[in-house]
């Protein structure tokens, strides 16, 4: 009777793993969509004294204002503070902070890998830039569930 439970069991549950595995599977992530829209790698870097300050955009991806450009930051997940934290510190190496996964972000509740840095020469090409990037998942996940 144990073994039939059991097999029974296993068996619904390959039934739901294989369920989820085919919704969303072909959907790419916000972070590789808004690399495709830049035609960037994400490893652009900004001096940390020229930061000026910061804002959150839809999809966790932070703003940066620095003093000559502007950046769009993307983080790994796991960051929940980003968005209600008044400020933010954001560690350097080197007197940089660059994408890839080896600079953080410290809010005042966590501490953020920055995954993907991109650079743009101003606000308005870094809100564009953005702005494309969310069409563009937001129509690849339709297409992905129809």
């Amino acid at each position: 009777m144990q073994k039939a439970t059991l097999g029974l069991m296993g068996g619904l549950a390959v039934a739901l793993l294989a369920g989820c595995s085919t919704t969303g599977g072909d959907t790419p992530s916000f972070n590789q969509v808004l690399k495709e829209t830049t035609g960037q790698n994400g490893r652009a870097c900004v001096r940390e004294d020229d930061i000026r300050g910061y804002g959150v955009l839809d999809h966790d991806v932070v703003s940066i204002d620095g003093r000559r450009n502007y950046y769009l930051a993307t983080l790994l997940p796991g960051c929940n503070d980003v968005g209600t934290s008044p400020r933010a510190a954001f560690e350097e190496r080197f007197t940089e902070v660059c994408g890839g996964g080896m600079h953080k972000m410290h809010t005042s509740g966590d501490h953020c890998t920055i995954r993907h840095l991109f650079e743009f020469e101003d606000r308005e090409a870094a809100f564009e830039a953005h702005k494309k990037a969310v069409e563009s998942y937001k129509e690849a996940r339709e297409s992905a569930s129809q």
